[in-house]
């Protein structure tokens, strides 16, 4: 293992390693194949629910941990073992409630890796047409708030979700970690989790040096995962704020970045050309 480059390599989905189909490219694909082949161990890590973000490792036919909800929550499918379970403060949760309420905001509410929304409309339904969640519509959410969720999350406008960015961190920024995962998306994580210390938590569980680890994301949520990484690296295509912590920068998403950085690093030719 130790001949290895790096030993854990952790991938955002989104903007990172899926194309605009949210699919995994062919070539993409065969890049992390071949390096869990040399002995690394290769875990997607999402702001997605568990649910959403298990195909992928179906698609790939890795044993591996899965990092969901920016790192709340991990868990070992093959074994059922659940790594990591964080629940957002309930106070925060039925706070947020009914702020949306009031605004008639679209919130997600997440319980038991099930997707709650008080109505479907629009922006529900762009939520799930980008992450296939199924949508349960519950007409208020408030009947939801006597139990803590693993997140909530809201969509809206881009401008929007800037100014309650910046309205909403400093209200709730000491209970809450508040984070934009997509320009229209605030998400409202537990405090204390991130992408970053769920990479260190499947390091060490793994017996992994955190200097071997190499990790790529996009955006805001990533940056602890970039930061945290032995090897953090941005894509081309990524928040300005995310590349500024990079220690390196990958090619764009959309032309398979992450096989790129990966075939050089680990020595071996595209899958195309081989």
């Amino acid at each position: 293992m130790s001949s290895l480059p790096y030993e854990l390599i952790a991938l955002d989905l989104d903007l990172t390693f899926l194309d605009d189909a949210h699919q995994i490219s062919p070539r993409n694909r065969a890049a992390v194949l071949r390096c869990a082949e040399m002995g690394a161990k290769v875990v997607l890590s999402s702001g997605r629910m568990y649910r959403c973000t298990l195909p992928y490792l179906h698609l790939l036919g890795l044993d591996a941990p899965l990092i969901t909800y920016n790192g709340a929550f991990i868990k070992q499918e093959s074994t059922g073992e659940v790594w990591l379970d964080e629940h957002l403060d309930l106070g925060v949760a039925r706070e947020i409630v009914d702020f949306c309420a009031a605004r008639d905001l679209n919130l997600n509410y997440y319980l038991d890796d099930n997707l709650y929304v008080a109505k479907i409309n629009p922006w529900a339904e762009l939520y799930s047409a980008r992450t296939t969640a199924p949508l349960n519509p519950v007409g208020d959410l408030r009947t939801l708030t006597d139990r803590a969720p693993t997140k909530v999350l809201i969509v809206a406008d881009p401008g929007c979700i800037a100014e309650l960015y910046v309205e909403m961190s400093a209200t709730y920024g000491d209970r809450a970690y508040v984070t934009i995962s997509n320009v229209e998306y605030l998400e409202f994580m537990p405090k204390g989790v991130d992408k970053g210390k769920a990479l260190h938590a499947v390091a060490d569980h793994c017996g992994i040096p955190h200097a071997k680890t190499i990790a790529f994301g996009d955006a805001g949520n990533d940056i602890p995962l970039i930061r945290a990484a032995g090897l953090g690296v941005a894509m081309e295509n990524a928040k300005p704020e995310a590349k500024a912590v990079a220690g390196r920068i990958a090619p764009p998403y959309d032309e398979d970045g992450v096989a790129a950085v990966l075939e050089e690093l680990f020595g071996f030719t595209p899958a195309s050309a081989g």
